[in-house]
């Protein structure tokens, strides 16, 4: 009971991650194009430009976690709960 209680919350776990990813991915997308819409000269660009770029720490939570969830994804395939 506790395997399939434990494989079950796994998955859970990597799907509330993948969607965090999709959402993000989606953000950064949408708030680039939105940036680069502003004039070049514009002071809310040179601003908002703050959301899109300043993301790194982020980003690398985003390439770790990844990595993460295809682990245990791994260990769910192996039977490893």
């Amino acid at each position: 009971m506790a395997d399939i209680t434990n494989e079950t919350i796994a998955r859970q776990i990597m799907a509330e991650f993948n969607a965090f990813k999709d959402t993000y991915d989606r953000y950064l997308d949408r708030m680039d194009d939105l940036v680069c819409s502003l004039g070049e000269n514009s002071k809310i660009r040179l601003k908002a430009r703050y959301l899109v770029v300043n993301t790194t720490h982020i980003s690398q939570f985003i390439i770790n976690g990844s990595y993460v969830v295809r682990t245990i994804d791994g260990m769910l395939k192996k039977g490893e709960v």
